[in-house]
């Protein structure tokens, strides 16, 4: 099989790549890889947070699949992961990313296998991060910190791969890049980064693939982790030419890719699911995609939604209730009257499915520790509040 290259890029939204439509940047190698292989164009992250996203994608289990309970730190997982995988047939297994990943999200996941060796370097951004500073920034960017990025990414990949024929390599680059400073403006580097990996890796054995996206804007929020909106949780995936597909348009999850990546397989799955927190946290959504139906059920507010992502993939229309609240006008009207929607049978048919699925895998904590995580997250928010005036 040869040297094998998983890259990752936090917050990594599709339209940041040229594939997926994106204009600003001239990313040839990018390019050149989907048009050998195969583009997935609704492949959802099991969680819009980075610890619980790698969680899933190693270990092929969802959130609620697992024994965790609450995102505190976790024991190092005993199960079989993608790395004891590769492992097992005389790889090496070799992880690369920023050092703030360690006390950001490893902890939180320690599910990387048992004889990998990780490498967490301080050269693949500015520290501190630009884009967590807080303050506006002119765009400027610092050519000094990408030039230093160059180097030791080079000499990173000659000194773990240079010469070898069994690598498994996991790359997980930062929000941003050395050198630039907010989400989206480092891609002509992530592509020439690539570049330099593919004199390493064949085509063959390349994927690249983000942990979670965000919202950029979209219902007026910019951040991500708590919310299953398209944009925070519909991930790019652009694998070698799997199964001769040049395109994939059925939803996929990344609880799929370690099958993908070792077996070179793409199953057609009854729904895929991201939830934003474990069980036992107020704040928790989940979402469960099935066709072009996708059902959201809020915890804090025990309301559910239900969107067509064909006819309004923008979601903002809810198909789970016949009347909508006018905001101007105070009062409520039919949806059918105020929405032309020619599938309502459909759509219902689809939430009593989708609300069947979801009472089948949900998990409440006992009462006295709801009470005790909800008057906790209210606290903080609380605390934010004041100490951000």
């Amino acid at each position: 099989m040869g040297n094998v290259l998983l890259i990752s890029k936090d917050v990594l939204m599709k339209s940041y790549l040229s594939p997926y439509g994106q204009k600003e940047f001239d990313m040839p190698n990018v390019k050149e890889l989907a048009e050998k292989g195969t583009v997935f164009h609704r492949h959802y992250t099991a969680a819009p947070s980075t610890a619980m996203a790698f969680t899933s994608m190693f270990t092929e289990k969802y959130a609620y699949q697992t024994d965790r309970k609450k995102y505190v730190e976790v024991e190092e997982y005993e199960g079989v992961t993608l790395f004891d995988r590769y492992h097992e047939l005389g790889y090496e297994c070799h992880v690369l990313w920023d050092s703030s990943y360690v006390y950001l999200a490893q902890k939180y996941s320690k599910c990387y296998g048992k004889h990998t060796t990780i490498h967490s370097v301080d050269w693949l951004t500015k520290a501190p991060p630009a884009h967590i500073v807080g303050k506006f920034d002119d765009l400027t960017y610092f050519p000094e910190y990408t030039e230093k990025l160059r180097k030791e990414f080079k000499k990173f990949l000659n000194e773990i791969v240079g010469g070898k024929k069994k690598v498994f390599l996991w790359i997980h680059f930062p929000h941003v890049l050395a050198g630039r400073n907010s989400y989206g403006s480092d891609m002509d580097v992530y592509d020439e980064l690539l570049g330099y990996c593919r004199e390493y890796f064949t085509d063959e054995n390349i994927f690249l693939t983000a942990d979670h996206g965000h919202m950029n804007g979209t219902h007026g929020k910019y951040g991500y982790g708590f919310d299953v909106y398209e944009p925070a949780i519909c991930i790019p995936l652009i694998a070698p030419k799997l199964e001769g597909m040049d395109e994939v348009t059925f939803p996929t999850s990344n609880t799929q890719l370690a099958d993908m990546i070792f077996n070179r397989k793409v199953a057609k799955l009854p729904y895929v699911i991201s939830e934003t927190a474990y069980y036992e946290q107020p704040h928790r959504e989940i979402a469960i995609i099935k066709d072009n139906y996708k059902y959201v059920y809020e915890k804090a507010t025990g309301k559910c939604r239900l969107h067509d992502l064909n006819w309004d993939p923008e979601e903002n229309v809810d198909l789970s209730k016949p009347e909508i609240y006018d905001l101007d006008r105070r009062r409520y009207y039919s949806i059918s009257q105020r929405v032309y929607y020619q599938k309502w049978d459909d759509a219902q048919k689809a939430l009593a499915e989708l609300e069947t699925v979801k009472q089948a895998l949900w998990r409440a904590p006992v009462w006295y520790k709801d009470l005790y995580y909800k008057m906790l997250f209210h606290m903080k928010i609380f605390a934010a509040k004041i100490l951000n005036k």
